[in-house]
Formats: structure tokens, sequence, C-alpha cells
């Protein structure tokens, strides 16, 4: 099969506020979903690594982290 990647982009929707930032600033990589308003990526790839930066930097909250694949 194809190598795994390294690192995943990944948000606590628990810990997530809401305040549309990370989506507004990497809008390929995250949403904000509608049932309970808290962000989430659905597209690893959808923006630069600089841009997806940007958007963690961003986060008032500090919900969203790089994780390995066996902590998905």
């Amino acid at each position: 099969g194809e190598p795994l990647q390294a690192r995943f982009t990944y948000v606590d929707e628990h810990s997530c506020i809401g305040c549309t930032y990370c989506a507004t600033t990497a809008r390929g990589t995250f949403f904000m979903e509608e049932d309970h308003g808290r962000a989430r990526v659905f597209d690893q790839a959808g923006d630069s690594d600089e841009l997806v930066q940007e958007a963690i930097d961003s986060c008032p909250v500090s919900c969203i982290h790089y994780v390995s694949h066996e902590d998905l």
C-alpha cells in the first residue's frame, strides 16, 4: 500500500468554542460542523502547511493539534 502520512491535523471538538477562525483561515482544510457549530477537519491536504499552521495559531483555545496516525 501507500505510505501513511506522518502527521494529521486534529480538532478536539469538545474544546472548540466555534469561533470560526480556523475555517476562515484555512478553508480547504476546516469547516464548521452544523449540528454543534464546532470546527472539523475535512481534508488533510486542503491547504498549505503554512496556512494550516496559521489556523492552528489563531485558535483561542488551542484545540487544534498535529497527531500521528496511531493517535486518530
